[in-house]
Parts: C-alpha cells; sequence; structure tokens
C-alpha cells in the first residue's frame, strides 16, 4: 500500500473552496499507486446533511427521476457512488449488476468501494480515471463528489468547493 502525508492526500480529497477544487490527475496517481481494488469512497457525514444528499445541490438535482421516471446515467453513477452497486453470478462469475443500483437514501454512509464504481462509469462510457489532464470533471463523479459538483457555474455556486468523499484505502 501507498502511505501519503497529509500534504499529498489534499490534493485529491476533497476540494478546500471553490477555488481549491481537488487535482483529479493527483486523485488518478493515488488510485494507480494503491490499485483500484484497495480504494474506497467514504461520503462525508455533510454529504447527508438534513437527510438530502450533497446539500440538494445540482448533484443531488441530477439523482431525480425524469418526467418519464427514469433515472439519468450520470444520476445511477452518482447514486453507485453513494449505495454501491450489487453483484450477482453470470455462469459461476460475479459481476456488478449496474442494472441493481439502489436509488434509496442510505441511512448509514459505508465506504463504496472504487471498483464497484468505475463498473457505474463504465456501463456509460465514462471513467473514474476521466478528465485527468481537465479543470472540470464532467465525465467522473468521484472527482465531483470530491469537488462539490461536476464544475463551477451558476447551478452548483452554492455546493462546488464542498468535498462530500474523501478516498480511503481499504486495510
Amino acid at each position: 500500500m501507498v502511505k501519503t502525508t497529509t500534504q499529498a492526500a489534499q490534493a485529491f480529497n476533497g476540494a478546500n473552496g471553490a477555488s481549491s477544487n481537488i487535482n483529479v490527475a493527483a486523485m488518478v496517481a493515488f488510485i494507480n499507486a494503491n490499485g483500484m481494488g484497495n480504494v474506497n469512497l467514504q461520503l462525508t457525514p455533510n454529504a447527508l446533511a438534513n437527510g438530502v444528499l450533497f446539500g440538494g445541490g445540482a448533484l443531488w438535482r441530477v439523482m431525480q427521476p425524469k418526467k418519464s421516471g427514469a433515472v439519468s446515467a450520470r444520476g445511477l453513477i452518482l447514486w453507485a457512488c453513494v449505495n454501491g452497486v450489487p453483484q450477482h453470478t453470470v455462469k459461476g462469475v460475479k459481476c456488478y449488476n449496474v442494472a441493481g443500483i439502489s436509488t434509496k437514501l442510505p441511512t448509514k454512509l459505508a465506504a463504496v468501494p472504487l471498483a464497484a464504481i468505475q463498473a457505474a462509469h463504465q456501463h456509460w462510457d465514462a471513467s473514474v480515471f476521466a478528465n485527468a489532464n481537465s479543470s472540470h470533471t464532467n465525465q467522473n463523479a468521484v472527482a465531483a463528489v470530491l469537488n462539490g459538483g461536476f464544475n463551477l457555474s451558476s447551478q452548483t455556486a452554492n455546493t462546488y468547493g464542498t468535498a462530500f468523499g474523501k478516498l480511503v484505502v481499504s486495510s
């Protein structure tokens, strides 16, 4: 396992205000160094403040069903960050069941394996490694959770720069 200093972890482990968003390249390097199977996303208590996820901002809105009653791909990936992705067995092989992602508010915030979140991302051609060389996090929900939004805009002004999670290495 790669051990990090507090200063190094700060580079990717949660924004410190809208002008101090996380460094996605540092986050990707941390995941690669520790191995995706050893890294989890742990939501912080403020992620579920007042019984509403992510401060009720743009991240929460995208997690809600559309008029058709379906949750968008981006919303389901965010739900995977919250509740994980269940596994099932297909022909004797365990795999992630993206269709089974829960869209219910959790009662307890548990660490979610990054491999499960990556499975949800990949189902919709996104990745936890996306946007490593960009200031926005359009295709990377983990970075968006760590930053408080997918990018800084008028819609995310209230939550961007708020860390709603952190990456933790499983022991």
